[in-house]
């Protein structure tokens, strides 16, 4: 294990790494980088590489301003068709299960189509036909549909009639004229699609582009970058693994290291404070001190006067007779009770102290993380074990190049473009080359149907400009009327030359697209392939999709669960259900092999058993132990204890107010006889009380703050001495921990070693499952494809051919109504010569038994004389009638000659 052999990191371990994807049309796109924090946990960045496509989710809308009008052919063709018989068909036909063409269903299918395209089919043939009977009735016979008309039915057609019919063609022309027009958009919309065909193909090509870009760079991402990055890992790790066996051992040492620091720190803390407490009692045992030398010379000088006092008293006779002098105080014992306090002396104590200071005991937590500091690196020295992982990263990186560069070569953008751009090419040179007919074959239609629409519009509006009363009429026609009529004419001769074609683009375009709209609405609602491709009944049981993808047709791997998978942006492992074929644990195990890779670690077990049985920490506690002792004799020697309780001994058999108390009596026995010596001893209780005044209020606070003092002064002391016992006894748990506990946190730390390297492979596996199934090749574009595909055909391209569709139906409908309307309209408008109307009129007045009044000023009464004065002898003569006489002769040579002459 002597031999080192050191990979070269390329890696690091930034908090994040700029990834750059270069993309076509596409920004860069900043990664979060993998990184390895210390405990071994690997935080993985982001597995996918966030994208724009050109494609957008969802089927374009495409907006058209004749998108309701297409949306209403959709909308007729749905209601008509029943799509479940078409599913029933097609069903059996793909199952293999249909023995015999089901020509009922079929037909009960294809009715809606029949009809409406039979209908077109049917006038397309009758129409030609009419018109040519039409037409040869007019130019062979000439009276198909003359100027002659019962005189009854053109009265009755004069206002009412008219004007509804009128009404009537006019409505239906301008319906026709509509569709015409729609016509134009609905075939620009056609013709175009090729164009936004092309650019959606163009773009299909970029997102693919950008797709497998996208899935390389993921590959790349973790095969190449966050492998690497777990190896170096590893490599580090086992490099290190010396230090890293030894981490809980290092680890408890540290701790308690830092146990250790923290009772030095307090016992360094604890002596300033015991030093502070005792110069501050020494100071107050100064001035407690003077105070008490002020008393004892007060007392003195009290006794001594009292003394003085006493004996000039027993000299007087009568004083000493009458016994007064033995009141006076006697203050020899409390001056000598004084005299014998003894103060103590601190400066030993404060000595010691200051020298348990000076000795730096924190020196010995910076000895011993020295000690520890170069244990870490002797370990670290001894265990040096490196491993190349070259062999198992390399071999990663060459399948994954191949593997990419293989697909890319496959899918290159010039192969995907080459498969359709000759096609195109060429198809764009012959729209170029033939831009005139392009044009013309679009406008074409709308000009066929638009033209005799116009003619009408013409017709109506000449004849209505022509239309006056009918008084006092010249003997011809109005020219606008005539005309109107011509046109009207015209129109019909029109529709009966183009009827033909018209009724067969109809009948074309509407099987075909109401065929077409039913098959757009079921995929765009995704019902046909719920009903064909996903129907396992369809193909013996077995999922199709599954069946050829991944040869096992029991998944149920439908187009629908691709389609919406992919617009929720899902991975293609799992939209594709790719975990049925292929276990991508296991390839990740084999390829990824940690095990074989890590070495044998007993030899580092041994090395660091050899290297911890020499761990020595240098940890002297020879100046702790002084310490300690010496706090103990410093509070032997001071005693403060045995002072205090003479101290407050002393000062209970001291009251100068007692005395001066008895002094005043004293005074008061004498004073009667002896008034000098009463003022004596009033001078000396005076003196007295103002010694109780000091120990009232100087002495009595002095030795209430000098008891705290030894109280504080006796705490810190003691708390030094724990501290010190708390050190010593640290220092000890070190020596009997490296002892005791080293070789079983040893072996843990081995334990641990290999636990995280086996880690690092478990995480590198559940990642690299995770980036596959979740995160890799996540197929959007794929639904993006389907959509664009489905609205170019069935949005695009489908709405114009649906708006077509309709207004060729829509035209067909109208011609029969229009025909008719205008050839009624056109006897209306070329109708008699002025006059002749009253010929009707005289008619209608004969026939209900009222005489004919008859006015010379009349066209009509000229034309009638006249013709009787010519014939009446030859009609007299030839029927020998009986005579008739009054008015009934008159009447019936009148109707004679009417029915005679010309119209």
């Amino acid at each position: 294990m002597t031999a080192k052999i050191k990979m070269t990191s390329t890696y690091g371990s930034p908090l994040f790494l700029l990834v750059t994807l270069f993309l076509s049309g596409h920004q860069l796109v900043p990664i979060e980088a993998t990184t390895v924090s210390p405990n071994g946990t690997i935080l993985w960045g982001t597995g996918w590489v966030d994208v724009s496509y050109i494609l957008e989710t969802g089927t374009p809308t495409y907006p058209w301003t004749l998108s309701a009008y297409a949306r209403l052919a959709r909308q007729f063709a749905a209601a008509f068709v029943k799509k479940d018989i078409l599913w029933d068909i097609l069903g059996q036909f793909l199952s293999g299960n249909m023995e015999e063409i089901p020509v009922e269903k079929i037909l009960t299918y294809e009715i809606p189509f029949l009809v409406v395209g039979g209908l077109s089919l049917l006038l397309g043939l009758v129409l030609p036909i009419t018109g040519l009977i039409f037409c040869c009735c007019r130019c062979c016979c000439g009276r198909c549909g003359g100027r002659r008309m019962d005189p009854a039915k053109l009265s009755n057609l004069r206002v009412c009639r008219g004007l509804v019919m009128a009404g009537g063609l006019l409505l239906v022309n301008l319906v026709m004229i509509t569709a015409a027009l729609c016509m134009y958009p609905a075939n620009s919309r056609i013709s175009s699609s090729f164009e936004v065909t092309v650019q959606t193909a163009d773009n299909i090509v970029d997102d693919l582009q950008t797709f497998l870009n996208k899935t390389f760079q993921e590959i790349d991402l973790f095969i190449d970058q966050d492998v690497g990055i777990v190896l170096d890992a590893v490599s580090s790790d086992i490099s290190d693994v010396g230090t890293l066996a030894a981490g809980p051992f290092l680890t408890a040492m540290e701790s308690r290291i830092d146990t250790l620091a923290d009772s030095l720190a307090a016992v360094d803390t604890d002596l300033n404070s015991a030093h502070t407490s005792l110069i501050s009692l020494n100071n107050s045992l100064t001035l407690m001190t003077e105070l008490f030398s002020a008393l004892e010379a007060g007392i003195s000088q009290a006794k001594d006067n009292l003394t003085s006092v006493r004996a000039d008293c027993d000299a007087d006779i009568t004083l000493s007779g009458l016994g007064v002098c033995d009141g006076i105080p006697d203050l020899s014992s409390q001056a000598a009770t004084l005299a014998g306090l003894n103060f103590p002396d601190l400066s030993d104590g404060i000595n010691s102290l200051e020298s348990a200071q000076s000795l730096n005991l924190t020196s010995m937590e910076v000895l011993a993380r020295a000690a520890l500091n170069s244990l870490s690196a002797e370990i670290g020295n001894s265990t040096d074990i490196s491993v190349d992982f070259s062999a198992m990263h390399e071999p990663l990186r060459i399948m994954v190049a191949n593997m990419t560069s293989g697909v890319q070569e496959f899918l290159d953008e010039d192969k995907l473009k080459d498969l359709y751009m000759h096609h195109v090419t060429n198809v764009a040179s012959l729209l170029e080359q033939y831009e005139g007919a392009r044009q013309g074959g679009i406008a074409g239609p709308s000009v066929v149907v638009l033209v005799p629409g116009l003619f009408v519009l013409l017709g109506l509006l000449l004849a209505c400009c022509g239309w006056r009363p009918r008084r006092n009429f010249n003997d011809k026609r109005s020219l606008s009327s005539k005309f109107g009529a011509g046109f009207l004419c015209m129109s019909v001769s029109w529709h009966f030359l183009f009827s033909l074609v018209i009724c067969l683009l109809s009948a074309v375009l509407v099987l075909v697209g109401m065929n077409m709209s039913v098959v757009c609405d079921s995929v765009l609602d995704l019902s046909l392939f719920d009903k064909l491709v996903d129907k396992p009944d369809n193909f013996g049981g077995d999922y199709i999709l599954a069946k050829l993808l991944l040869g096992n047709g029991s998944v149920p791997l439908t187009t629908r669960g691709i389609i919406e998978g992919c617009r929720e942006d899902k991975a293609a492992y799992e939209v594709l259900k790719l975990d049925v074929i292929f276990d991508f644990t296991s390839q990740i195990t084999e390829m990824v092999n940690l095990e074989e890779m890590t070495p044998d670690l007993t030899p580092v077990y041994d090395e660091l058993n050899t290297t911890l049985g020499s761990v020595d920490l240098n940890l002297d506690t020879s100046d702790l132990s002084s310490t300690h002792s010496s706090l103990g004799t410093i509070m032997d020697l001071m005693d403060l204890s045995t002072f205090q309780d003479n101290m407050h001994a002393v000062m209970d058999s001291v009251s100068p107010l007692n005395a001066s108390t008895q002094a005043d009596q004293a005074a008061d026995a004498i004073e009667p006889h002896n008034a000098n010596l009463a003022a004596d001893l009033r001078e000396i209780a005076s003196d007295l009380t103002a010694l109780q005044s000091l120990v009232t209020l100087q002495l009595d606070p002095q030795m209430t703050s000098f008891s705290a003092g030894i109280t504080s002064v006796n705490e810190s002391i003691n708390a030094v001495q724990t501290s010190v016992a708390g050190s010593i006894s640290t220092v000890d748990d070190l020596s009997d921990f490296i002892q005791d506990s080293a070789m079983t946190l040893l072996t843990q730390g081995i334990d641990d070693v290999v636990s995280r390297l086996s880690g690092y492979g478990t995480q590198l596996m559940d990642e690299g499952v995770r980036r596959v199934q979740e995160d890799v090749g996540r197929c959007q574009i794929l639904s993006n494809i389907f959509d664009a595909v489905v609205g170019i055909v069935c949005v695009y391209f489908g709405e114009g051919l649906n708006a077509l569709w309709l207004s060729f139906a829509i035209v067909v409908a109208c011609l029969v109504p229009s025909i008719v309307l205008s050839v009624r309209l056109k006897k209306y408008y070329r109708r008699v010569q002025p006059g002749d109307e009253e010929a009707i009129r005289y008619t209608q007045t004969w026939q209900s038994g009222m005489p004919i009044p008859l006015s010379g000023a009349s066209g009509y009464y000229r034309r009638l004389s006249s013709s009787f004065r010519l014939n009446r002898n030859n009609r007299i003569g030839q029927h020998a009638a009986p005579p008739l006489t009054g008015s009934s002769a008159q009447t019936s040579q009148l109707y004679a000659a009417y029915t005679g002459s010309e119209w």
